[in-house]
């Protein structure tokens, strides 16, 4: 039997990812759109086989099953539980990744 995760993008998540489509958005309103959905599909896409993808390795310190996917130049950060996972972040890969140990 297929097991589903409860997908969950809590407010500092959206947060994250609004702040992508407001700086797309200055450039291409209709790349910032295109971008945003394919970031919250991918997201979405983590209720099945949410280990399929590699843990993070700046938050391997961190008690916890945090993972990432990369999507274009833009990187999801999430944590997997026992039937949840929850998306931390949405962030460019240019930014520092030792920003990342912060996270959470």
């Amino acid at each position: 039997m297929k097991k589903y995760y409860r997908v969950i993008i809590p407010p500092i998540a959206k947060e994250s990812l609004r702040e992508i489509f407001e700086y797309i958005k200055t450039d291409s309103p209709s790349a910032a759109i295109k971008v945003q959905k394919k970031l919250i599909e991918v997201a979405k896409s983590l209720k099945n086989l949410p280990e399929r993808f590699s843990k993070e390795h700046f938050l391997s310190e961190k008690k916890g099953n945090y993972r990432s996917v990369v999507q274009w130049h833009y990187k999801i950060i999430y944590k997997v539980s026992e039937n949840e996972v929850t998306i931390i972040r949405f962030m460019h890969t240019s930014k520092d990744p030792k920003g990342i140990e912060k996270i959470e």
